[in-house]
């Protein structure tokens, strides 16, 4: 069993089961259920939700053997987080969806969005 005071510090990323070298920079959005209020005469309470989708900044070092060609297709694909404290999250259905950067610090930074991510527990 982990230690239950360990944070975040590793970020494992796979694509489709592939695994890509990161620099330490990757973030996720969870997406999910968004509420924003709705105002009334008498009521403060209700409100409307909306679904958002999911969004992962990934930092890839930019080596040899990584084809930013093949990230920049990727479409429909598997998603998968696995943080060195045991976590896994996974968005389904991912895509890149932004235009994809690097530049000479051997970084490459890539955004996949897809619906909301799952964490398997």
């Amino acid at each position: 069993m982990s230690n239950p005071n360990r944070v975040v510090g590793q970020i494992k990323v796979k694509i489709d089961g592939v695994t890509y070298p990161t620099s330490g920079e990757s973030s996720l959005e969870l997406g999910g259920p968004k509420r924003d209020a709705v105002k009334g005469d008498y009521d403060a309470s209700s409100f409307m939700e909306s679904t958002e989708p999911s969004k992962a900044e990934v930092t890839i070092n930019y080596k040899a053997g990584v084809s930013l060609g093949a990230l920049r297709a990727v479409d429909n694909a598997t998603l998968t987080m696995e943080l060195d404290t045991g976590s896994v999250w996974i968005v389904r259905n991912a895509y890149v969806s932004d235009v994809i950067s690097f530049n000479q610090d051997g970084k490459a930074k890539v955004v996949f969005g897809g619906p909301p991510a799952e964490e398997m527990l």
